[in-house]
């Protein structure tokens, strides 16, 4: 074979196969780079953004803080000048702040402030709201007897409930409360079945302001609200206090435990 004919049929192919070949590869190495790059690349993004976030929350967290401070000092200097000027009327006006808008613990220190430094008629007022939230806080309740036995209606189970009644619904919510209580004890609920009244002080919290019926429950606990829902409503409808409850999510995780409130407009 002549060089010329070697070099148009064999050589030149091999090569432009060679080259092809490479460039194939060198295609191939670029873009797996590219590809790790750009993967790099979204990490970081990724990455930056979460660091972003964090810093927007610690950012919103601090201005929080600083304006809970600012609210709690000027709640403070209400309390402190309406001691000062020996003011009854303002004394009351800065007890209604600190009940309703302040948080614990300077909800309690600043109510005692006023107690202790106050008009005779603001210490027996905030003395009758620091006795009652005593009670609530350590579950001063009644507990209804079984004074009859009847088929139950859901099965109740271990099942706990308390059953609120808002002080400032009066007598009439209490015997509510009372009834329902009695008709889960006649249906064999063995769970903790507690009568519980909720101060009017408790009830003007964030996370309360009940007005009406209500049931508190947790997301899983439809099934269970529902059955006490229906309870409450037919034992109220046969003592001949027809009542509708309405259903809302607590803030609070209680497993097996639901929360009824009857504060109707005394």
């Amino acid at each position: 074979m002549k060089l010329a004919d070697f070099i148009k049929t064999i050589a030149i192919p091999l090569i432009s196969v060679a080259t092809a070949v490479m460039v194939g590869l060198l295609n191939h190495q670029v873009s797996e780079n590219d590809l790790e790059l750009r993967k790099r690349d979204q990490e970081l993004q990724q990455r930056l953004g979460e660091i972003d976030l964090l810093v927007k929350q610690a950012k919103e967290e601090r201005e929080e803080r600083e304006s809970n401070q600012d609210f709690n000092l000027k709640i403070y200097d209400i309390v402190t000048k309406s001691l000062d000027e020996n003011n009854a009327r303002k004394q009351e006006t800065a007890k209604a702040f600190v009940v309703v808008m302040v948080e614990e613990p300077l909800r309690s220190s600043l109510l005692n402030v006023l107690k202790q430094g106050g008009e005779p008629t603001v210490k027996r007022n905030i003395s009758k709201i620091l006795e009652a939230e005593e009670k609530f806080q350590t579950n001063v309740a009644t507990v209804p007897d079984q004074k009859r036995v009847e088929a139950a209606t859901y099965n109740w189970g271990e099942w706990d409930f308390d059953i609120f009644w808002c002080s400032s619904s009066g007598a009439k919510a209490r015997a509510q409360a009372e009834t329902i209580g009695e008709q889960l004890a006649a249906e064999g609920a063995k769970g903790r079945i507690r009568i519980r009244e909720l101060p009017e002080s408790i009830n003007a919290k964030s996370g309360y302001q009940i007005d009406g019926y209500a049931i508190r429950r947790n997301s899983n606990e439809i099934e269970a609200a529902t059955a006490l829902q229906s309870l409450a409503e037919n034992a109220l409808e046969k003592s001949g206090s027809k009542s509708t409850f309405t259903q809302s999510l607590t803030r609070q995780s209680t497993p097996w435990y639901i929360s009824a409130f009857l504060c109707p407009s005394s």
